[in-house]
């Protein structure tokens, strides 16, 4: 079954949107909202994508064959060739329209989601833009020959940069992904409901958080935040089970990794009607990224910011609070405000992260405030056994607890 680009517009509107059919294309039921208008279908949405884009060149195609047809005019003393071209041409026309919607639309969804994007890419958008861009340079050359019709270079340069800004880089020679890679591609779905075994006046029953996990390989220990740890699906329960602690509060996520605890903590915040911001927070560029990636694909741009934050910058003095933000994107490095509540999990994974991580909780946190700490035991993390005390030694009142988790609890 082939869709049209308007109908396609209608139907992948948000991150989440898009999310959901891609599911559905690949045979998924899992997730929430699923979409009824599409099916299994063989190399999913990105196959779609492509294929509405590919009838919009075709078309194009066959008018690009007229415009640089060379007229037979043996009469010309043109030593050049003469083509079959007449102002504004090009830019009243219904192809060069019709491409420039498509364009427009498959732009619009690679950046809402970048890694549908890449697929598109991998799926033959690339060959398809490759070759227009060609043909762009030879119609600009032919106007410029021609008079120069400003409208109808207009017209062409607005194609182009429209095409560039869908070109992604192709690796592994321009392969389109498996069945088995789109399917892995896929955000991960958490039902999350409250922490049973923990009292609290929440404001959800339950919300349903889809994540994506950086789709490139670890390489380095700093890429421990590509992936979901379990510590952060135990926080996150735990916060709809006590979202009254949030009302009103600035609130950090350090160490986010893929950003499910800020993702949740955001969700009460917005479910709540606070206009409080919740900064979430990471070191790695990458990991950074995708925490964006996944505020979109939640929802919760309006009230979730992301920032860097490295342990091993802060230095464990600034008792009145403040941390510092590492420099990413537009923003700049400097000194933030201190938060009322920090959120972490799985945070520690050496034994020198102990001591950082006290200290960016101790600059970070306004006098008064909590930090909700998860991680692992001793026997699966270097370095928890030493961030107890690293926190006391700061002067911070340190309650611990153990944890037992289930899958029915």
């Amino acid at each position: 079954m082939e869709y049209s680009i308007c109908k396609l517009e209608k139907l992948l509107v948000t991150a989440r949107d898009i999310a959901c059919v891609r599911a559905s294309c690949l045979g998924i039921t899992a997730f929430p909202e699923p979409d009824q208008s599409f099916h299994k279908i063989s190399g999913g949405l990105p196959a779609i994508l492509v294929t509405a884009l590919s009838n919009a060149f075709q078309s194009w195609c066959i008018f690009y064959q007229q415009l640089t047809t060379v007229r037979d005019d043996t009469s010309s003393k043109h030593e050049s060739n003469v083509f079959v071209y007449n102002q504004h041409v090009i830019s009243n026309s219904v192809e060069i329209k019709t491409l420039q919607h498509a364009l427009a639309s498959m732009g619009r969804v690679s950046h809402l989601d970048t890694i549908l994007g890449e697929e598109i890419s991998r799926a033959g958008s690339q060959t398809i833009l490759n070759t227009l861009l060609e043909q762009i340079h030879v119609c600009i050359s032919i106007v410029e020959s021609n008079g120069s019709c400003e409208e109808d270079l207009d017209a062409l340069m607005d194609l182009q940069d429209a095409a560039c800004e869908i070109c992604f880089p192709v690796i592994r020679g321009g392969m389109a992904f498996t069945e088995e890679e789109l399917i892995a591609r896929l955000p991960l779905v958490y039902n999350l409901r409250p922490a049973a075994s923990i009292m609290g006046a929440g404001v959800l029953d339950s919300t349903t958080i889809l994540i994506h996990q950086v789709t490139k390989r670890q390489t380095a220990q700093a890429d421990v935040g590509y992936l979901m740890w379990p510590s952060a699906i135990v926080l996150a329960r735990w916060l709809l089970s006590n979202a009254y602690l949030l009302k009103g509060k600035k609130i950090l996520e350090i160490g986010a990794g893929c950003g499910l605890v800020g993702i949740v903590a955001s969700v009460l915040v917005k479910a709540d009607h606070t206009l409080d911001q919740v900064i979430i927070t990471d070191v790695n560029n990458t990991v950074l990224d995708n925490i964006a990636r996944n505020i979109n694909l939640n929802g919760v741009s309006s009230c979730a910011s992301v920032a860097k934050l490295d342990f091993y910058q802060q230095t464990g003095k600034k008792h009145l609070g403040s941390w510092l933000s590492g420099e990413f994107n537009n923003d700049f490095a400097r000194d933030r405000e201190p938060v009322d509540i920090i959120l972490a999990a799985d945070i520690i994974c050496q034994t020198e992260d102990a001591m950082a991580s006290a200290k960016t909780i101790y600059d970070a946190l306004t006098p008064g405030g909590k930090a909700y700490v998860v991680c692992a035991n001793e026997e699966h993390r270097f370095g928890v056994a030493k961030f107890a005390g690293e926190c006391e030694l700061l002067k911070l009142d340190v309650t611990s607890t153990n944890v037992k988790v289930s899958n029915s609890s």
